[in-house]
Order: C-alpha cells, then sequence, then structure tokens
C-alpha cells in the first residue's frame, strides 16, 4: 500500500483513520517521522555551514561530495511495517547515510539495534547476568588550548594502556592492574565540548566473578558526589600523559532490564553526543576520527560484535501493511 500525502496534517489525518492503525501503531509512526524530520533540520543546518565555508577552510573542513549527498538524502523515505496479526510495527527501511556522527537519526537507530543486540546475547548467555557489574567513566584532563586531536590520543593512548596492563597481567608479567580484576570490558569514547574545551573520556561496562571491594563516596565543593576507587586513580594517573586521575564507578545491577539497558545506552549513545557540538566543533571531531573506531570490547565480552546493519529490521511475518512517507524538501514535511 503506498499513499503520498501533501501535508503533515492530511497526513496524520488519513493515517489515524486508517481502520488497521492501532493507536499505539499511529503513535510509533508519528514519533519515528518527527524524529526523522528533526535529523534532516539538524543535518541541514550542518550542510548549510559547509556551504560558507571560506576557501581555506575547506580543505580542512569539507566533507566529500558523497558524504554531502548521502547526508543529505538520508531519511527521504521511510517504509513502515505494521505486522497487524501480531500487533507490532517497525520501521523497516529507510535510505539511511550511515553516518552517525553527523546524523542524529542514524545515531540513534544504531544505538538501538546495538543495545538489542546485547540484550539478546545476554538472554542467550544467562552466566553473564551471574557476575558483579560495574559502569566506569574515565575522562582526561585537558584545557582550552588544547586541540581535539591532542586530548583524543591522549584518552586513546590511556585506553591502549589499560588494555595492554590486563594482557601483561594474564601472562603474569607488570604492574598489578586495578582492571585485570575484570573478565569482560566494553568500552566507548564520548566527546563534548564546553568552555574549558574538549572533553574526551571513556565509558566502560565491566564484569567481574568477584565484588569490587572499597568503593567509596566522593563530594565535591559544590555538593556533587561520585563514587571513586583508589586503584582506578593511581591507575588512570599511569596510563594517560598527564596523570588523569578523575573518574567514577557505579555498581549496575543486570537482572533489572530496564538499568541494563540504560547503562548499554551511555556505551552506545556516543555518536549522539556529536550532534551537541557547534557545527565547526562537529566538523573537526568527525575528520579527527574518520574511520576511527570509538567503541569496542575485550576479554569475555568480546564476542559481543557491536557492528549492526542499519538497513531492514527483523521480519515479524508474512502478512504486513507497508506504509510509505517521503520527504518534501520544499514544505520540510513527509
Amino acid at each position: 500500500m503506498y499513499s503520498n500525502y501533501n501535508t503533515k496534517t492530511q497526513n496524520n489525518q488519513n493515517l489515524n483513520q486508517n481502520p488497521f492503525i492501532t493507536s499505539d501503531t499511529f503513535d510509533y509512526i508519528t514519533k519515528n517521522v518527527l524524529r526523522y524530520k528533526e535529523s534532516k533540520s539538524r543535518t541541514k543546518k550542518l550542510l548549510n555551514h559547509i556551504d560558507t565555508l571560506s576557501v581555506l577552510d575547506i580543505e580542512t573542513n569539507k566533507l566529500s561530495n558523497n558524504v554531502i549527498k548521502s547526508v543529505e538524502d538520508c531519511g527521504s523515505w521511510l517504509e513502515f511495517r505494521n505486522y497487524f496479526e501480531v500487533d507490532k510495527t517497525k520501521l523497516h527501511n529507510a535510505n539511511f547515510c550511515k553516518k552517525d556522527k553527523l546524523c542524529p537519526a542514524c545515531a540513534m537507530r544504531r544505538a538501538s539495534k546495538q543495545v538489542k543486540k546485547v540484550m539478546t546475547y545476554f538472554d542467550e548467555n544467562p552466566e553473564f547476568k551471574k557476575k558483579y557489574w560495574y559502569y566506569i567513566v574515565l575522562p582526561v584532563r585537558h584545557n582550552a588550548s588544547e586541540s581535539f586531536t591532542t586530548v583524543f590520543d591522549r584518552a586513546r593512548s590511556g585506553l591502549n594502556t589499560l588494555r595492554k596492563s590486563i594482557n601483561n597481567n594474564k601472562m603474569g608479567k607488570g604492574h598489578k592492574s586495578f582492571f585485570s580484576q575484570f573478565d569482560g570490558l566494553m568500552y566507548s569514547f564520548e566527546v563534548t565540548k564546553t568552555k574549558s574545551g574538549w572533553n574526551n573520556h571513556i565509558n566502560l561496562l565491566c564484569c567481574s566473578s568477584t565484588p569490587v571491594e572499597d568503593i567509596y563516596k566522593y563530594t565535591f565543593k559544590d555538593g556533587k558526589s561520585v563514587y571513586q576507587h583508589k586503584g582506578i586513580m593511581e591507575d588512570w594517573a599511569k596510563y594517560t600523559d598527564n596523570k588523569s586521575f578523575m573518574h567514577s564507578i557505579n555498581k549496575i545491577d543486570v537482572s533489572n532490564e530496564d538499568v541494563l539497558i540504560k547503562n548499554l545506552l551511555e556505551i552506545f549513545k556516543y555518536s549522539m553526543k556529536f550532534q551537541s557540538l557547534e557545527n565547526k566543533d562537529l566538523l573537526e571531531a568527525y575528520k579527527s576520527t574518520y574511520k576511527k573506531r570509538l567503541l569496542g570490547s575485550f576479554g569475555s565480552l568480546y564476542g559481543i560484535k557491536t557492528d549492526v546493519s542499519l538497513n531492514g529490521d527483523e521480519v515479524l511475518g508474512d502478512k504486513f501493511l507497508e506504509i510509505i512517507f517521503r520527504y518534501n524538501f520544499w514544505s520540510k514535511e513527509y
């Protein structure tokens, strides 16, 4: 079934009056259409910014024509499938640009698919839910005068040293690392920028067969508090070139699905953080991290492959109502 409505009002009225469409289906489709509309508005501002770049800026900041075309066309059509026999609706496909550091819609879709993939892995491997789980954040020191690349490389180098220390400990070599007590780790790099400069930090989801002892609560002068551990502070200072020591550690209950999903989103939402950057900063971060891995796992969690395909969602049956939306670039509506 294909319907082409000229305005948002006509679109919603006709869709809502369809006897096959339940209120939940209508709300799901409306929410996703709005998400892609907002995403296209965000990427349009980015592309307009690129058009205003001076000749001197083009070499360092301009995106390739293929990337620009892909981002511009992303979400120009959306294919929903309403599996009415099981009362499920999915955004089955679209012309995704797959540039999740530039496109908010692709960032959200990738994150949700990655969370779902890990949740499936947990369901298929129940022994993981019997372990002790912790969410750790490892920032690196920085100042406003440092470039993105300088701060980002400091975080990457720190993570690589952390990984090597764990491997050395397994072979009975080197300084006993705090992190060697974890048999599995999943990580992501998170990027933001404030008045104090580029803030790059690493999110870690870690599991262990034994609980972590001696976690304490640290309270800042402004009254805010975090949970910390002396071992993390000492090791992270060793692993970074400027002795970064700030961190936080929180125990999480993976038997609570909502809690687990919340913490998995903290790992997988790294690319969504790019959307909060100013256009010029977004381009700098994108160009500096192009083809660089910002997400991964090792140890017992290495078996969880975090790569996902944005094309084609799961098929829930051979009977469905297909609903296709097309984007009108003039009216900026679906």
